[in-house]
């Protein structure tokens, strides 16, 4: 699943789709509209809505056949909510640490860290650029696992194809309100070719309803059988992890939009791109896998103003704010760093030095934000950044 060089026709035709053969049809039922919509849009066979993010790649571990004394591969430089997805499943989450040239999980350390007892691989697409999923889909054959790419940060229409072996097995999408794209607050989505995996996916993410179908909430059953007092309704065990109508209805309505916010954050970072060029200390998280088009959930770059030029992140980030700056964000911590794995899980099994690519990332990384609406403040951003690049010396 390469997340392709962006191609606004791709976008075009999933929301010609929405007006004529999707829309009109179902009506007002606004989550299977959206769902098929955006299997479209995405290339997939079918999708799942659900109430976000972490609920989906939830649901896609448990359809993975994830449960306890089972271990999950996870990249050390994420999110909390890939390991806690794990620990909701039961099983153990397993870090492994990330290539230094593009952030990402380091194939290399997975295929190391496998057992017995590995269930599944999840990769994640960090600040919109996605992993070797080449790769990572080659090992995950080789030892007979499932792959789940944590797509919340990118949302490329044309990064998943029916026909390509090496897609993951599962992706998983983020409607929170700072992703690409909203639907409201919170929202997510599930995507998969294989017509088994989409049954499992539904059923854990929709309370195991014995009806559910691959494509669709529920198969057409006449009343009289679902009325009747033996008529049996539950053959699995589901969360209520579904889209309400009005979620899927503002994200049918935020779709018709992406192709603008896709090009939107793409500017951004381009700008800001510009601001750092040449400069041997801010290094912008780099593009190198051929075929692979960033999508820019954020712009991070790597600071080694500290053994270059002697000036701390914090000190950076204190003249930037001073100058006008709107600030940026640090990585969040590694996963096993944060207080909740330090008391249960660290004092068993991790330490520093664990991952040490990840944990020396970690404290370096700046992500600039790309979800400007005005790029007048764009340009301001991006000239108090170049100044203070130029004052403090290249």
């Amino acid at each position: 699943m390469h997340a392709g060089k962006y191609n606004p026709e791709s976008v075009n035709l999933a929301i010609q789709s929405l007006e004529t053969d999707i829309y009109e049809p179902l009506g007002l039922n606004w989550v299977p509209a959206f769902e098929q919509t955006w299997s479209k849009f995405v290339g997939a066979k079918y999708a799942i809505a659900v109430n976000s993010g972490t609920s989906g790649l939830h649901a896609a571990l448990l359809a993975s056949g994830v449960g306890p004394g089972d271990e999950v591969i996870s990249p050390a430089l994420t999110v909390i909510m890939d390991a806690f997805s794990t620990i909701y499943c039961g099983a153990t989450p397993v870090f492994a640490d990330v290539e230094e040239s593009t952030w990402n999980i380091d194939p290399i350390e997975v295929e190391k860290l496998i057992t017995p007892r590995t269930k599944v691989i999840i990769s994640v697409s960090w600040f919109g650029l996605s992993a070797n999923l080449t790769k990572l889909k080659e090992i995950s054959r080789k030892y007979n696992l499932i792959l789940i790419d944590d797509s919340a940060e990118t949302i490329l229409p044309n990064g998943f194809n029916r026909d390509d072996l090496n897609d993951p097995d599962f992706r998983v999408f983020s409607f929170e309100s700072k992703k690409h794209m909203s639907t409201g607050g919170e929202g997510g989505m599930i995507v998969t070719n294989s017509d088994e995996l989409a049954v499992k996916a539904r059923k854990a993410a929709g309370l195991g309803y014995k009806h559910l179908s691959a494509d669709k909430g529920r198969t057409s059953l006449a009343a009289k059988t679902f009325q009747n007092p033996a008529y049996e309704r539950f053959d699995a065990l589901g969360f209520n992890y579904r889209m309400t109508p009005v979620t899927a209805a503002i994200g049918l309505g935020q779709l018709e939009g992406i192709q603008n916010s896709l090009r939107s954050r793409i500017r951004c970072a381009e700008m800001f791109s510009e601001a750092v060029k040449g400069c041997g200390w801010l290094v912008a998280q780099p593009q190198v896998n051929d075929g692979y088009q960033h999508a820019y959930y954020t712009f991070g770059v790597r600071f080694l103003g500290l053994s270059k030029r002697g000036i701390t992140w914090s000190e950076f980030y204190d003249r930037f704010t001073s100058a006008g700056g709107d600030g940026f964000y640090s990585n969040c911590k590694i996963p096993y760093n944060e207080p909740y794995f330090r008391e249960i899980y660290s004092k068993r099994i991790y330490g520093t030095g664990y991952c040490p690519v990840a944990e020396e990332l970690q404290t370096q990384i700046m992500a600039f934000k790309t979800n400007y609406l005005d790029f007048e403040k764009v340009d301001k951003q991006v000239s108090i950044l170049r100044d203070l690049i130029d004052g403090i010396g290249r």
